[in-house]
Parts: structure tokens; sequence; C-alpha cells
């Protein structure tokens, strides 16, 4: 089997990115069958210090998955970048980070919303490896965009709930599970 690499980007890595991670692996690892089918990881364009997962962020994810893994916050640089199959972020400001870090990661880099409504379009896609089936995945995503008709900017942007009470977190932990399904659903390991 062939690896396939996800990172997931925002800003500090304190909230979004780390919420999308954990819910990304838990949720491909019932998906596939196998924990480390895919290998999921996040990092943040703009990292005040090494942080700890935020409190109201580790407290929707025990509300969502059996396990929070602990978490510090990680700087976006060019190595993690290089090394990803397809780079997730918050924000389109955030995937302007990561083409100008790595501009060649361009044509591999979604908001996670925008590349959920993508998957949406997505026939379903059927293999045995799991790696091949998420390349696979992120080529019809980019097919995709010619089936969908544009949508006002903001709404591929992820809205940051840091500062807010605990409730945004979760509509924050609940937009990003529905993308995290609309992107995993075409997908089928025979």
């Amino acid at each position: 089997m062939t690896g396939f690499r996800v990172l997931f980007v925002c800003t500090a890595n304190h909230c979004r990115s780390p919420i999308a991670e954990q819910l990304f692996r838990y949720t491909a690892a019932q998906k596939f069958g196998a924990p480390d089918a895919w290998a999921v990881e996040s990092a943040g364009t703009d990292i005040p210090g090494r942080w700890p997962l935020h409190e109201y962020a580790s407290g929707v994810l025990a509300e969502r998955i059996p396990v929070v893994a602990e978490h510090f916050s990680t700087s976006l640089d060019v190595a993690t970048v290089k090394g990803a199959d397809l780079v997730l972020t918050a924000t389109r400001q955030h995937r302007g980070v990561v083409a100008s870090t790595v501009p060649a990661a361009i044509g591999r880099s979604f908001t996670i919303l925008q590349f959920a409504r993508l998957c949406a379009e997505v026939a379903p896609i059927t293999g045995e490896d799991p790696g091949e089936i998420g390349r696979q995945l992120v080529v019809e995503a980019k097919l995709a965009r010619s089936t969908l008709q544009p949508v006002p900017g903001d709404q591929d942007d992820l809205p940051d709930p840091i500062g807010q009470p605990i409730a945004q977190f979760r509509v924050c932990a609940d937009r990003v599970q529905a993308a995290i399904d609309a992107i995993l659903r075409p997908l089928q390991v025979s």
C-alpha cells in the first residue's frame, strides 16, 4: 500500500486545524477500517508559541471522538507542505500562505469547505489502496471545479471560534465534520 498524507492548516494551530486533524483521523480510520490508512497532521501559519489544544476545542472533540490526542501547535514549513498529498486550509488566506510557501502545492491545496463542495460532485471511487484512492480523489475534485457554479469566497472560509463561547466551537466542529463526511463519501476500499 502507498501512503497518503493530509495536512490541515489554520492560523495558530490551536483550534480549527487540530479539530479537523483529529476528527478526520478518527473518521478516516472508521471509513477504511485501519487507524493509519492515511497520515493526518496539522500546522499553523502564525504560531505565537507552543500552545496546547484550546480547552474548548478539546471539549468539543471529547464530545465526538473516544480519545482526544495531546496536541501542541506546530508551525507550517516547507517540508510539511511538500510531504502532503492534500492540504486543507481553514480559509482562503491560509491557502495563499501555503501556495507562497510551496508554489507547486497550489494544485493540491483547497479550503476544507471548498474541497467538501467539490467532493460532493465526485462519483464513487473504489480501490484496494487507500493512498491511491486518495490521490484519485484529489484529481476528481479538481475536475469537479468545472461543474460547479462559483460561490462567494467567504463561503469557503471556516470562521475562527477563538474568543467565542463553546457553542461556537461546536458549530465549528459540526461544520468540519460535515465537510469531512462529504470528502470521504465517494471513497470505498475493496
